[in-house]
Parts: C-alpha cells; structure tokens; sequence
C-alpha cells in the first residue's frame, strides 16, 4: 500500500533528462535548484555534454535557469613510428613476423588519433612509409614489399634517421604539436654508439620509447632506448613469434598516449567536464558541482567547483579522480561536512570527505568500494535520524554493483558518522534497475519521529523506474525488517521514464505538517505528497472465562453442537501523523477472525450446524473512536481435546483508501486463548498418574508373510482425570499395526493411526478422548501383523508403549519396553531325484555280483528368505545279508562331503553353504551294493519262485542355525530295497512230473484190469434181454402195471407182491436187507453181498467173482407189463 500520492507533474521539454540533481532551500522561501548535464556542446567537430540548472518557487513555477560555465576545447593527435631491426641475424620469416606485428598494431589502432610510420634499420636506414602514406592507406602494401636488408644493427643513427626525417619533418605528413612516439624491435645489441647524445635529444623532445628485444639481447643496453620508466617501457621475448603476445599490452600503453597526461594531460583540463551532475544547498546558497575529468589548476594545487562564485578545494589527494559526480553537505559537531563521491576512482569508486575550514575544504578522509565497476559513489546522502541537527549516517550508493546468486544490481551502503564510519547495512532490492542510482534523506512520513530514506531505481520495470521509501531506525539508520514501500513509474503516470534518477524528501510545499518528495525522472519532476497515517489497535475478550465440559459427551452425540461462548473484539484509532489543515482520515479495514487456529481438525465454528464455518470475514470502517463486535462460538458436543485451549485468531489489513493510511507499526493481529474447565483436585492444574504394562501372548515372533503378533496392554490411572491420553507404540518397521480392542471396560473408546501420518514405526492411539477418568482400568489387546519379510530381521526385537497424558505432570514413568525373540519361517524342501536316483537293486543265484547304488536328493529354497544350510546324510551299511559300501557323497560338481567315524560307516556331514531364495542344490550319493550269508538259500530247491526283500533306509537332514529360523520339515527318509531272488527246480518239477505220471498210469491200469476191462467184450441189449423172464431178474422189476404201487402207513412203498420199498429208496426185505430172488441181500453199507457176506464188485457184465451171476439192470427191456 503508497504511502505516498502524486500531486504534481511538471515537464520542462529544453532538457533531455531534466532533473539528474536537485536541491531544496532550507529557508521560508522554499525553491528549488534542479539541473542535468546533458547541455551539448562542440569542439573541433565533437560533441561535449556540460550542464544546465533550473529554479523553482514554492509553487513549482520555473524562476530561472542558468549554465555552469562552457570548458575549453583542445585537440591532439599522435605520430608513431616502427623502427624495426633488418640486420644479418634476423631470419627471413622472422623478418616477415616483424612485419605482421606491424600491421596488426596499425590495425587495432586504426580508428585512433594515431598517425603511423616505419623504418628498416641495419647498417643504413629506409623509410618503408611515412605518415603521407599511412593516411593515403598504402602503408601495409610498402610494409610487405620492403626486402630484408642483412646487414649490421645501428640502432643509434636509425634513431637519429627518425627523429630527423619523419618526427621532425613536416614533409612526411609529420605534426609539430603532436605526442611523438618510437616503437624500436631489435634482436641484437646496437652496433653502434651514441655519440651524438640521440637518446638525450628524444627525451628533450618527449618522444616516447618502447622497446621490443627478440632472443639473446641485452635488458640493460634496451633500459638505455627506452624512455622512464625504462623497466615497464621494455619487452623482451624469446623469439619472434612470441609478439603477438605482447599484442595487447603493446597496444594499451600506445593507446594510453592518445589520453596520457604525461603527455599533453596539461592542454586538456575541463573539455570533458560537465557541471550539473549534482547540486546541494549550504546556507541557503547552492553549490553545482561538476564531473570528474576536471584537473588541478596550473597555478595552485587547488581544486575547483562553483557556482556563481568560485570555492577552491585542495587537490591533495584527488589525482586522477573523477570529482564531485555526486556530493552532500551536513554538519556534524558544530563542522559542516562535505561528501563527494567518485565513481569511477581507482576503478572500485571512492568517497571523499571534506572539512570546511574558513572557505576552503580540506581533506579529511577516503572510502573506496569493494567491487570493481560498482560505481561506488555515484550518489550519496546524509541521514539525520532523529532530526537534531546532526548527521548521524552517511548513505552511499553504488548502482552498478552486481551479484550472482541471487542475482541483484545495484547496493546502498550505510556508515555511522558517529562510529567512525562503519559500515552499518548493504542493502539491495532490484535485480535489474541500477538500484541507488538516487538516495536521499525524508522528513518523518509515518510519524514515528525518524527521519526515512528514499532509493531510486531508474531502470527498473523497463526503464519506467521505481523508488523505494525505507522507514529509519537509531541503530543502523535504515530498518530493514520492514519491507520498504516500492512506487513504481508507471503507477504514478503512464508513459514515465527513468523515475527515480533523482530524489529530494526534506520539504512541506502546503503547509499541512505532512512530507513532500520531489522526484526526478527523463525531462519532468513528480512532487509526492504523503498522507495522514492512523495507528489502530485491537482488543479480544470472551466470556464466560472457561468452556465447560459438562456439554462434552462422545456416546451417541454424533452432529450435534451447542453455543460454547462469545468473542467480542474491540479497536481504537488515533492519527500518527499530527497533521493540520481539514484533511479526511477515515480508514476502512478487512477483518477476519478465525477459531482454533493451526489444527487440522476444528473444535469452534462460527454458525450453528456448520462445520465449515471457522472463520469469518467482514469489512469494517474507522474513525476517529472505539468500535466494538460480538461472535458467538457454537462447538461439537464430541470433542477429543479439552486440554489445549480453543486459540481465536484476529487480523485486519487496510483494504483501498487514498486519504489515509495504516501505520506499519500498528499491531494487525491479535491471539486469544479461552480455556477448558478443569476438576482437578489441586486448583492449579489436574495431575494424572498413569500406569502401563504389557506383555507378549506369542512365545517368540515367526516371520512368515502376514504372521500375527499379539501383545496385552493394561493401562491404569491413579490419580486426576487424564486429558487427551493416548497409547503410544514403537516397533520395528517390518511389523504393521493392525488394530487395539480392550477386553476390559468395554465403554473406552479408542482411536488409532491420526496422528502417525508416515510414521513406520509407530502407532498412537488415543483413549477415550477427551478424558481418562480417574481410577479407569482398560486392558487392551493389540495386534500387529507382519508386513515386511525383507526386513532386518534382529535375533530380539524390541517394543517399547508409552502412556500419555496432555495433563501438566504424570506422576509415574508410563513407558514399558519389553523384547522378543525372533524366528525366522524358512521353507526349505529336500526332494529325491527319481530319474537320477536307484531305489532298487535285485540279485539272483545266477546274478550275485555287488552293484552300484546311485541317489540324487534336491535341496531348494522355496521361501523368501536366504539362510546358512548344511545337509547330514545317514545310511546302514550292513544287514544280515547285505552289504552297502558308501563310496562318496557331495555337491554336483561340486565339494564332497566328510565320512564320519565312530561307528558311522555310513555317516556324511557336509560344510554350511548359503542357500539363496529360489535356489536349488544337488546332492550326489554313490554306493556299491553286494550280498554275503547267502548260504542257507544256495540249496533251497522249490516248485514256485522264491525271493526275499532286505531293506535298509537312507535318511537326509537339512541342519540351520534353529535359533534364528524355523522349517516344519527338515530331513527325507528314503527307503532302498534290495531282492534276492530264487526261480523254480526245473530238474525237480521234472522228475517228480515224471514219477507222478506214471504212477497215475498205473493206477489206471490196475483200476482198468479190476473193472475186467480187459477179459471180454461188452454184450448186445438183446442178448442181455432177449429170453429173460421176470423170474430170471426179479431185483429189475421196479414197476408195476398201472403204476399201482403203493404207500404204507410208516411211508413206505410196497409192491403187489408185498415187498417194500424203504423210505431211503432202498429196496428192502423184511429184515431190511436188499434181496434178489436168491435170497441175496445186500447190506446196510449199500455193498452186494452173497449168502457167504463175501464182497462182490460190479462189472459191466454183471459178473460177481463168487460165481454168483447178476444180471445188470437197465432201464429199458421188453413193456410186458409183467415183473
């Protein structure tokens, strides 16, 4: 926001850059000195700037103007001849180096004052070209064209030559008034001497020497050529190609000729002056100073600046020094003081100071810049702080400074006078505006009883220009901590140019006790005019003086608010100023007003049932009194804090108003605190005592992906209600935190992970929020699982749970640290290789020869974690009849494995090797197998094969550190068998076949001759029943006509002759034997028996060997119907 307003613009269109300096007049009469240096003038056909001065009244009416003086104009020019060596010892392409040098220095130098000339010297001397043919432009074509001489070196006769025939001879194009000069390459000794005293002749003349020496030449015998100071006039090289390096120097001390003043620095004393360039007032005079480039009179040693009248300063230590470009006038200690500044001094810029004594100024001291091209001391100013008459800071601008990172041009420079000119402050501002170009001193413009500080920048914002208006400070003169108040050109009148090039702040044109600033600009000057300021403060105040808690209940209070108490905020308004005259100092200010402020979470609003409305904002206008409002604060009825106060926020900012303005001191905002009740049983503050302990429910923690953990956490207060308690929980990064259930009163309420937003490691959970009652116990479970399987993974993990409370002071240390193993679940896997592996080994009678045994086993590691293994392979070498001889155990390819002793033939251990994830390792067992006690099974002779199964087990075991990891299955038990096997006696079955076979043909044949097989043939049917009667075969009559046989009671059938047939089906006589009409019978054992009870054997003949005939009986024969 300006604090500043434009009043007036005034061009005056004479002046290309009006107002590069200003003074005011201290006296009634306000006027106003303004001047530029940029009036033109000419001599001898160049333009020269001097400087013209304008007057001012009161009323910013021009008065007068007037020019400082119009300095002399001279002119000089410089002849300069080459005398370069054509001797014997020069070669021909040295010869021609020479030559190019030549041209190469006419070249740089062609745009110059300089006149040029050459000529070869040996024994005799040549003009190549004169000055006639330097200016006509065929200097460089006879230069090439010259031929080598080869002869001796007279360097003095060829100095006379030229000093005779080119420097003195007006014929050769040569000018009288003109600054001679030699340029003298040789690469010998001259061959010749001085005897008519040519060296003193040239010195006489001021002719100036340089000499070049190429090779093996004498320095001393070049000291004697060149002119003082010899040292520095002389150059000495290797060879000839070495001049193009002495290009640059050469040429800079030629140039220098043209502006020596050693040379003709005393013909040409004020031509490049220019008066203007800066204009202060001392008791009520002005005094003009101009530019540097004014030299020291030829009469006196004394320096010269004015006005009307002439004020002669000593030139003691002002030699060579731009002065007066930019000057000020105070007093301090009863002595008036003038500073002058020097921009371009010693190339860093200086500062001179001046004391009056009488009318003259004396030297007193010098401050030089610390940067090279800063323009240290193009402006400068004088602070009087506390307005007492005395200078107190000296303010020093260099507007060229620059600086890199970050990037800036232009500083301002303040020094305590009072401290023996130490430098207080560096300030910089513009990146890009030649900032402190302008400086200068202000009345107080914000009332506070210090003088400020305006700083112009005129070529920032593009050219248009801004300046700066810094507020003072007693102790470094300029303060800093506030932001300076920047005005920019273009904001003041468009189309503005160069705002800022001058600055003038020590006057009060309208009398109405406030500042005016006069500022120059390209043609113009703007007079700014300050304004009335008005300091505002604000009061906050709130009642009742506590929030009650008893409103507070998290149960079932979801949504719902309630009015917690109201804000009343309160301002007054005085002017800072003091200004006079009927000047309008209303003042309109934006407030806004914000509740529970640097907390995510809200505990106040504005409007009831919005929870959005935290803060409020309202315009406001002031006046000249108090002015007061009210604000009702609505809060939730769940609120988690009731510890930390509800913080109010209030802060104003003048919103648009050109006729007053708000003092930067004024404090625009302001904090209030309004606490929670508190029943606490010392008045002063609530003292929680809370306890916490917890353990492990797991005997040690398995990492295996998204494995539980499980600890038990009992948490007890003692004493006062505990205000925003939490749990808070530290483990190791691999473990997640998953949730906290209490399974003891159940009504605490808890809520986890809002205030560990990133946090790995760490988990808080807060407990029933806002208190913690007094005597309240909660046993909590909390579960954790894990996340992480790439972890670090230490042998004991450590959890550490700590109990807080927002109370002033908890009586116990609640923080428990408890460890736990840990373990890692690997999964490991040891498989057999079935296409690589022999499980079975057979052997025969035939085949008893040992056989070799070849198993394959795979160890892998199908987990996700890597781990140190090794693997133990266990085997019986012997049975009853088998015998297996361990032949090697190992690595494919790789390292074998160690055979045990003490009893385990069959025992390998190999080394530890790391076993990666996802790798696999194969293991190689190579044995002989062979039979022995087979002696019992040599002569076992069998009809069917015979074989018998030994079997022995090989067992593989995977070992590991079991401290660190854990594997459900460590080792693989295989079973080998080995088959003996016996076939059939063919011999055996054979004879035994055979034997067999024929005892069974016997045994038919005995049974064949029995059965009378072989004593006749078999009868006809009709010679068995041809001529038989009933009577003849009365056993065969079985049936009776009709059938009419018939049953008794006891069940038996009887025939019409009487006899009887048995319930067995037996024919049966009275006696129950079976009769034939012979009266035979037979038995009861169902065999036929004769009278005798002989045995008698059936043949197909019915024969029976006791001579007893019986004819056979068959189911056919004659149908008479008859037994």
């Amino acid at each position: 926001m300006d604090r500043l307003i434009v009043s007036v613009l005034f061009t005056y269109e004479s002046s290309s850059s009006l107002d590069l300096s200003a003074a005011v007049s201290s006296s009634a009469a306000t006027s106003i000195t303004s001047c530029s240096p940029f009036l033109a003038s000419v001599c001898d056909g160049n333009s020269y700037l001097n400087g013209i001065c304008f007057q001012y009244n009161s009323t910013l009416q021009p008065v007068s103007n007037f020019t400082t003086g119009i300095q002399e104009c001279t002119k000089r020019d410089v002849n300069l001849v080459f005398l370069f060596d054509g001797s014997s010892s020069m070669k021909s392409e040295d010869f021609e180096l020479n030559k190019k040098f030549i041209i190469s220095i006419m070249t740089k130098l062609s745009n110059s004052s300089i006149k040029f000339a050459a000529v070869q010297f040996s024994k005799t001397f040549k003009t190549v070209f004169d000055f006639n043919d330097y200016q006509k432009g065929v200097a460089e074509k006879k230069l090439m064209n010259e031929p080598h001489m080869n002869s001796l070196t007279n360097t003095h006769g060829a100095i006379s030559f030229t000093l005779n025939l080119l420097l003195n001879n007006v014929s050769s194009g040569a000018n009288p008034n003109a600054t001679k000069a030699l340029v003298i390459i040789t690469d010998g000794d001259p061959s010749d001497n001085d005897d008519y005293g040519v060296i003193k002749k040239c010195d006489a003349q001021n002719v100036l020497r340089y000499i070049i020496g190429v090779g093996e030449v004498s320095l001393t015998n070049l000291y004697l050529l060149a002119s003082k100071p010899n040292v520095s006039n002389t150059f000495r090289i290797d060879h000839y190609s070495g001049l193009q390096g002495l290009l640059d120097n050469l040429q800079n001390k030629i140039y220098n000729i043209e502006g020596s003043q050693e040379a003709h620095g005393r013909d040409r004393q004020n031509e490049l002056s220019q008066s203007g360039f800066s204009v202060v007032y001392h008791t009520d005079m002005s005094y003009i100073f101009r530019l540097a480039g004014v030299t020291r009179e030829l009469a006196d040693d004394w320096f010269l600046c004015f006005r009307t009248l002439w004020l002669w300063v000593r030139w003691d230590l002002m030699t060579g020094v731009e002065f007066c470009y930019s000057s000020v006038i105070g007093r301090r200690g009863g002595v008036s003081l003038l500073f002058s500044g020097a921009p371009r001094a010693e190339h860093t810029g200086q500062v001179t100071l001046f004391i009056q004594t009488g009318n003259k100024w004396i030297v007193n001291r010098s401050i030089a810049g610390d940067q090279i091209g800063s323009y240290f001391g193009a402006s400068l100013g004088l602070l009087d702080v506390d307005s007492d008459g005395e200078s107190d800071f000296l303010l020093v601008g260099a507007p060229l400074y620059h600086r890199c990172g970050p990037r800036t041009e232009g500083r301002l420079y303040v020094y305590s006078l009072s401290q023996s000119f130490e430098k207080m402050l560096n300030v910089c501002e513009s990146n890009a505006g030649r900032f402190a170009a302008s400086v200068a001193s202000l009345k107080d413009i914000n009332g506070d009883g210090l003088s400020d500080v305006a700083v112009g920048a005129p070529l920032e914002d593009d050219g248009t220009g801004v300046v700066y208006i810094y507020l003072g400070d007693k102790t470094y003169g300029i303060n800093t901590e506030t932001s300076p108040q920047r005005i920019s050109g273009r904001s003041v009148l468009p189309g503005l140019q160069q705002f800022g090039v001058s600055v003038v702040g020590q006057m009060d044109m309208n009398g109405d006790n406030l500042t005016d600033v006069l500022i120059g600009a390209h043609g113009g000057i703007v007079l700014l005019k300050a304004r009335p300021v008005m300091s505002v403060s604000l009061q906050l105040s709130f009642s009742p003086k506590e929030i009650s808690i008893r409103n507070f209940d998290c149960e079932g209070a979801a949504g719902e608010m309630f009015q917690a108490f109201n804000v009343t905020s309160c301002f007054s308004v005085s002017e800072q100023t003091n200004s006079i005259g009927s000047l309008n100092k209303n003042l309109n200010i934006a407030l806004n007003i914000n509740l529970d402020v640097l907390r995510e979470m809200n505990r106040g609003f504005f409007r009831l049932h919005n929870s959005t409305s935290r803060s409020q904002q309202m315009s406001v206008p002031l006046l000249l009194k108090s002015f007061c409002s009210d604000f009702s604060v609505f809060m939730p009825k769940c609120v988690y804090d009731t510890v930390s106060p509800l913080k109010i926020r209030m802060n104003f900012s003048q919103t648009e108003n050109i006729l007053a303005l708000l003092d930067i001191h004024s404090r625009t905002e302001e904090f209030v605190e309004v606490p929670f009740e508190k029943n606490c049983k010392s008045n002063s503050s609530c003292v929680a005592d809370l306890t916490l302990d917890f353990s492990f429910i797991n005997e040690t923690l398995l990492v295996v992906n998204q494995a539980h953990l499980t600890v038990q956490i009992t948490l007890k207060n003692a004493a006062d209600d505990s205000y925003n308690t939490s749990i808070v929980m530290h483990y190791p990064e691999g473990l997640s935190f998953s949730k906290l259930d209490n399974v003891k009163s159940s009504r605490t309420s808890i809520r986890c992970g809002d205030r560990d937003i990133g946090a790995m490691n760490r988990t808080t959970c807060s407990i029933s929020l806002p208190v913690y009652r007094s005597g309240a116990t909660t046993v909590f479970l909390g579960m954790f699982r894990v996340s992480k399987l790439d972890y670090d993974w230490p042998n004991m993990i450590d959890m550490i749970i700590t109990a807080n409370s927002d109370n002033n002071g908890n009586t116990t240390d609640a923080t428990v640290k408890r460890s736990l193993a840990v373990l890692y679940a690997v999964d490991l896997a040891i498989s057999l290789v079935g296409e690589e592996s022999v499980t079975f080994v057979p052997f025969s009678l035939e085949d008893r020869e040992p056989k070799p045994l070849t198993i394959t086993y795979k160890v892998e590691n199908v987990g996700v974690k890597g781990l140190p293994v090794s693997v133990t392979l266990n085997m019986t070498c012997e049975t009853a009849h088998v015998k297996i001889r361990p032949l090697s155990f190992g690595i494919r390819n790789g390292t074998q494995c160690t055979t045990l002793e003490g009893g385990h033939c069959g025992r390998f251990e190999c080394e530890e090797f790391h076993l990666q994830t996802s790798e696999a390792v194969y293991f190689n067992l190579t044995a002989e197998v062979a039979l022995h006690n087979m002696t019992e099974f040599q002569w076992k002779y069998s009809f069917h094969e015979f074989s018998k199964d030994f079997v022995f087990n090989i067992t593989a075991h995977l070992d590991y550190d079991k401290s660190r990891y854990n594997q459900t299955i460590s080792s693989l038990k295989t079973t080998m068998r080995v088959e003996f096997v016996i076939p059939p006696n063919r011999w055996l079955i054979g004879c035994i076949g055979g034997v067999g076979g024929l005892i069974l043909l016997i045994f038919i044949l005995v049974l064949l001759l029995k059965c009378g097989f072989f004593k006749r043939n078999r009868p006809d049917e009709s010679e068995v029943y041809g001529n038989s009667t009933p009577e003849d075969y009365p056993l065969m009559d079985v049936t009776t006509k009709g059938n009419d046989a018939k049953k008794t009671s006891d069940g038996e059938m009887k025939t019409s002759d009487g006899e009887m047939k048995g319930s067995d089906g037996e024919m049966k006589g009275s006696d129950g034997e079976m009769k034939g009409s012979d009266g035979e019978m037979k038995g009861s054992d169902g065999e036929m028996r004769g009278s005798d009870g002989g045995e008698s054997v059936n043949d197909r003949n019915g024969v029976i060997e006791n001579g007893v005939k019986e004819q056979s009986l068959t189911s056919e024969g004659p149908n008479t119907g008859e037994p």
